[in-house]
């Protein structure tokens, strides 16, 4: 998962950054934009998604909306309301949503969502002062929700794919590693790899 953050890439654009991820390898972009309006981070999606391969799975953080209206995915953070069932109000799919501890991913399991975003695993720039919960809180989590996919997120480098991987994660969800990058698609390519080794 690529997690974005436009502020922060190489050059200022965006759409080539995420193209070139998703070229080596990443499946699943989470536009998370959250200073955006509707209209500007609406028309920063089109523009994505026209960018992007035909099935490329994206998903918006926090825009339940939006998400509708678009036709696209909706991720919600760990304090966010849930989305209730019914005819109007049916969340968008996939449904994911953040998590940062147990209470929380159980909390997720319930409102029946297609994966959890669990950090933060190691020290990150994105969230200064913060320390890492490392492997151990992933191992917990997925004890307690085993049937519910958990995408690490939080300082993850390629090194330490493999105990993510053995600690019980589906995946791994990047934001600088890839975004900041010279290539994003080499980066990707190697978490890629990194992955399917580590699931052998």
């Amino acid at each position: 998962m690529l997690v974005t953050h436009r502020r922060i890439v190489r050059g200022h654009d965006l759409r080539p950054a995420v193209a070139r991820a998703v070229e080596g390898g990443v499946g699943l972009v989470h536009v998370r934009e959250r200073d955006l309006d509707d209209v500007a981070l609406g028309a920063l999606i089109d523009e994505l998604r026209a960018a992007l391969p035909r099935g490329t799975t994206l998903v918006v953080n926090g825009r339940p909306a939006l998400a509708r209206a678009l036709g696209i995915g909706l991720h919600l953070p760990a304090a966010a309301p849930a989305c209730t069932a019914g005819s109007e109000t049916d969340a968008p799919r996939p449904l994911g949503r953040s998590a940062h501890d147990e209470a929380e991913a159980l909390r997720a399991r319930d409102e029946d969502v297609d994966y959890l975003l669990l950090g933060t695993i190691y020290p990150t720039r994105s969230k200064p002062g913060r320390a890492g919960a490392g492997p151990d809180l992933v191992r917990a989590v997925v004890g307690r929700v085993p049937t519910l996919p958990v995408f690490a997120i939080g300082g993850v480098r390629v090194p330490r794919i493999p105990e993510l991987l053995h600690a019980g994660a589906y995946g791994v969800a990047a934001c600088r590693a890839l975004l900041e990058a010279h290539d994003p698609r080499r980066v990707a390519q190697a978490m890629t790899l990194a992955l399917s080794v580590a699931q052998r």
